[in-house]
């Protein structure tokens, strides 16, 4: 006799811990919008994204003190790229410190979970 499995998820789609290629993709997906925010910057629209970031990052469950750290990236990130906006282009330069933001944006997520 076999043993049903209906009404229960398959082994990939329980609960627990985070699986390594969600948080790649989901890091990814950051990278990918930082990216994208220079750009719109360059275009003279350095908020665009930033309401996005700041819903995505700030409401999910982090500890103060790294909600607070993340506010605090999020706020000179937008004013970099008010500073890209006043130069009109996107250069090397501005892709370096947009990665180096998102690394530190990653630190702050991987060490902030409550």
């Amino acid at each position: 006799m076999k043993a049903k499995s209906q009404g229960r998820p398959p082994e990939s789609l329980k609960g627990g811990r985070e699986k390594p290629f969600v948080r790649e993709s989901s890091e990814e997906l950051l990278f990918d919008v930082l990216k994208e925010g220079l750009f719109w910057a360059a275009l003279g629209r350095p908020s665009e994204v930033m309401p996005f970031l700041r819903g995505k990052l700030l409401g999910n469950g982090f500890s103060p003190k790294a909600k607070e750290e993340l506010q605090w990236l999020l706020d000179q990130l937008e004013r970099y790229y008010d500073h890209v906006s006043r130069a009109g282009v996107v250069e090397e330069k501005h892709l370096r410190a947009v990665k180096s933001f998102y690394r530190d944006i990653v630190v702050v997520l991987s060490m902030g979970r409550a």
